[in-house]
């Protein structure tokens, strides 16, 4: 199997370690037929709450017993840009998820929390870190998706998007679905996840990155609603933080395990999801567009437990929230 069109899944925040890592990492491939090219999807969940362990993430702890992130000799992107299809949406948004959305990736671009994946680079350059990187916002109500659509649903959404905002090999296409309408794996469908990002080639064999984005809230607390904030300040921390989490991921990694991931197949965003206490934990950021939550990134640079990787000249590396 190749690794073109591979995803991965941000899980839900809360079961136990070991369910955690297993669903965070453990490949699940579902082949789609699209437009006469076959795209494989193999999903590691951007787990929910609920299916990690919390509060971890310093120097020497779980979050790093996997090592650095090691780079697989695929592509970073360069110049991201975010385009959302909100897909469906017809005007319901119970929770006001699309402007705040919207204004999450307005001002993300330039900030110093962007600034961590700067590290990562490929063999023509850094991952970048320009501002403005939301490039297009797409109210689509052309036609909807159904109360519970599948991955391939979505990868061929993926690929329509592609088609209207135009194709660039540096874009993550958010597919936002709307309230009531996500796939079965998601947290607020009884799932486990919260989100994922994959790549699936396009008619002309290019690989388009893209995130399945359910509407957050549905899953309430499981997906981090509440998770930094309190009370209705709180009530969509979780769309900022699993919506980062897959932006980081895709900006590192957009033709997944072919950018950067570390000896388990953890993403940036994985080793440092659901981090609920002390050093590394989600917090608050204030961007030109307004204060979000987010969660901490891997970064390789970073070492305040000063105890280096075995064979390897980077130190232990952390979770953090900003870079340098």
């Amino acid at each position: 199997m190749t690794r073109k069109g591979m995803a991965r899944r941000l899980a839900v925040a809360g079961t136990t370690l070991a369910v955690g890592l297993t669903a965070a990492i453990a490949p699940v491939s579902a082949q789609t037929q699209l437009g006469g090219v076959v795209g494989r999807v193999t999903k590691h969940a951007d787990t929910a709450i609920g299916t990690v362990a919390l509060g971890v993430g310093a120097g020497g702890s779980v979050a790093n017993s996997f090592g650095p992130l090691l780079w697989g000799g695929g592509p970073v992107q360069h110049s991201p840009a975010v385009y959302i299809d909100f897909w469906g949406w017809n005007g319901s948004d119970p929770t006001g998820e699309a402007a705040y959305l919207q204004s999450f990736f307005n001002g993300v671009g330039g900030s110093g929390w962007a600034n961590i994946q700067t590290q990562y680079t490929d063999g023509s350059g850094a991952v970048g870190n320009p501002t403005g990187q939301l490039k297009g916002v797409w109210f689509n109500n052309t036609t909807s998706p159904s109360t519970s659509p599948s991955d391939a649903d979505v990868a061929a959404q993926a690929l329509v998007a592609a088609a209207h905002f135009g194709y660039s090999a540096d874009a993550d296409y958010f597919i936002a679905t709307p309230s009531g309408h996500s796939d079965p794996g998601f947290a607020g469908a009884g799932g486990s996840y919260c989100a994922y990002h994959a790549s699936i080639a396009d008619s002309s064999s290019r690989p388009v990155a893209f995130t399945n984005f359910p509407y957050q809230t549905d899953a309430g607390t499981s997906c981090g609603m509440n998770s930094v904030n309190a009370g209705s300040a709180g009530t969509l921390d979780g769309v900022s933080i699993v919506g980062g989490h897959e932006y980081a991921e895709t900006v590192t990694d957009p033709q997944p395990d072919l950018g950067y991931v570390d000896a388990a197949l953890q993403e940036t965003g994985d080793k440092c999801a659901w981090i609920s206490i002390g050093f590394g934990a989600s917090q608050d950021i204030t961007l030109s567009t307004g204060t979000f939550a987010v969660q901490t990134l891997w970064s390789n640079n970073a070492d305040t437990a000063g105890v280096p990787q075995t064979g390897s000249t980077l130190g232990y590396g952390e979770c953090v929230i900003s870079y340098p």
